[in-house]
């Protein structure tokens, strides 16, 4: 059924961005040599099941432990083990399995059991497919099955929400990945993830904006009378976790926590297509769809490519070197700093962003009418010129200066808290529970306030640094919501989020 448009209070509409990939996908080639990070999306990270010198084909199973919270693990071509060991990956020390490709052939071995006709397979099958092709990992708190693949297990989830908004200022095309047989391929998938939560109502939420694409999912779901179908604003950052709960189940989010805690399972799109396509192709999650967005690349495109290849294999040939660039991994306001292009792509990656690096001052910045910044304010030119696209880059335009108390950051955060008066007591060190009563553990980081500031005060890192302060002296974000929320899975959750 679908349901009247819906938005929430605060956030930030990015238009127009120039950089955007277009709805066209390039395969990668197979990669020479690929480096499988053993701790993949959720769960705890895995210990080897091959060594040094074993021999190894795409889709074969080189991680998995039943008896933790986690996710078997795959490699993603033919070939030989060079190594097993650990390396710095994102600022953690994590268990890598180096693989060097001796057959590039396309051929993945299907899982067995697999089939078109899923409603045939039993509960039990279906969720077994799930879980060994690793799809089971994806998303913030993996998918529920049989196996420890999530905290909560699937009769205890009582709302399904698939989520396709695109607010980010960069975003994989929503057209592309339901383009021809994809749509249906994403429906059925839906069904398979229905029948194995069956205590659970469905909701599908989809950018406003694609109105042709939420005519034929209505269409083609009329029967269903489990689902329903939201049109959201793709208004940042509506794709949060933290978001989606208030804005489609009207329920409060336990902040600190996950959605799994309160009996809900938010996925993205890919991973509803993964499910289809272990469930009905026997396909282990080996490959993953990302975007190749901003101003600093050649062509902004989709590629599908192998997990485990290096991002410089990937931008080898795709990013321009005429200047300085700043890669930016999944998101361009909270994503991670690049610095080390040889590390490898995980299966939870979906954009590489790269904008120009910038850091030389201006002269008379402020006199330039800015027909291609973008700004909260409103103050350039481009707020007049909608056509004409955005164009990012590095350059804050200013050094950092006293706030002005313009309120901008308390009108544009989503979870109704005031980064400026937060970031005053923190600065002045006034760590106590103060700030504990004001909010501080609801931050969900999404970065709006240090963008939208005009001071350029970093408001996100400073109240991150206030909650750090808070845990050292034993105050948390437990007592503000345990007394609040009946929670399921505690004790699962903290022990993977710990890791």
């Amino acid at each position: 059924m679908l349901k009247p448009a819906r938005t929430f209070r605060g956030g930030y509409r990015f238009k127009n961005f120039n950089g955007q990939a277009r709805p066209v996908i390039v395969e990668n080639q197979i990669p020479a040599l690929v480096t499988i990070p053993l701790k993949q999306g959720f769960g705890t990270e895995l210990k080897s099941l091959v060594k040094k010198g074993d021999t190894v084909f795409a889709g074969q199973t080189i991680a998995r432990d039943d008896s933790v919270v986690s996710s078997p693990i795959h490699s993603s071509v033919n070939g030989v083990v060079e190594d097993v060991k650990r390396m710095n990956y994102f600022k953690r020390q994590t268990a890598m399995v180096i693989i060097r490709t001796t057959n590039t052939s396309k051929e993945i071995p299907r899982l067995e059991g697999c089939s078109v006709e899923w409603a045939r397979l039993s509960n039990e099958k279906i969720e077994e497919l799930i879980y060994l092709s690793g799809v089971s990992s994806l998303d913030r708190e993996g998918i529920p099955t049989r196996f420890k693949s999530s905290i909560i297990p699937t009769e205890e989830v009582k709302h399904l929400i698939v989520h396709g908004i695109g607010s980010e200022p960069y975003n994989i095309s929503l057209d592309l990945l339901l383009k021809d047989k994809n749509l249906l391929n994403f429906l059925e998938g839906v069904k398979i993830l229905k029948r194995i939560m069956p205590n659970s109502k469905v909701h599908l939420s989809l950018n406003a904006k694609k109105k042709s694409i939420i005519e034929q999912v209505t269409k083609l779901t009329s029967q269903l009378e489990w689902l329903d179908i939201y049109p959201l604003e793709p208004k940042y950052p509506q794709g949060y976790d933290e978001m989606l709960v208030p804005t489609i189940l009207n329920q409060n989010f336990p902040y600190g926590y996950s959605a799994a805690n309160i009996g809900v399972v938010i996925l993205n799109i890919q991973a509803v297509l993964g499910v289809y396509e272990a469930v009905c192709e026997g396909k282990p999650f080996i490959e993953r769809i990302i975007a190749i967005c901003g101003l600093s690349i050649k062509d902004n495109i989709h590629i599908k490519v192998r997990v485990g290849t290096s991002l410089k294999d990937i931008l080898a040939e795709r990013i321009k070197t005429e200047s300085p660039a700043r890669v930016i991994l999944n998101s361009l306001l909270t994503g991670f700093q690049l610095n080390d292009i040889n590390l490898p792509i995980d299966r939870t990656f979906s954009h590489i962003i790269a904008i120009p690096e910038k850091r030389e001052r201006e002269f008379l910045s402020f006199m330039r009418p800015g027909k291609t910044r973008d700004s909260y304010t409103r103050a350039f030119l481009a707020e007049m010129l909608p056509w004409v696209k955005r164009a990012p880059d590095t350059n804050k335009h200013g050094e950092e200066r006293p706030c002005i108390s313009c309120g901008f950051c308390e009108r544009a955060c989503p979870v109704k808290i005031i980064p400026h008066l937060l970031a005053k007591y923190v600065q002045r060190s006034l760590i106590d529970e103060t700030i504990m009563n004001y909010g501080i553990f609801n931050c969900i980081e999404c970065g709006l306030c240090s963008y939208v500031c005009p001071s350029k005060i970093s408001l996100m890192n400073i109240i991150k640094d206030g909650q750090s302060k808070l845990t050292m002296q034993g105050c948390d974000s437990t007592q503000c919501i345990l007394p609040y929320f009946n929670l399921k899975g505690i004790e699962e959750y903290r022990g993977v989020t710990k890791l």
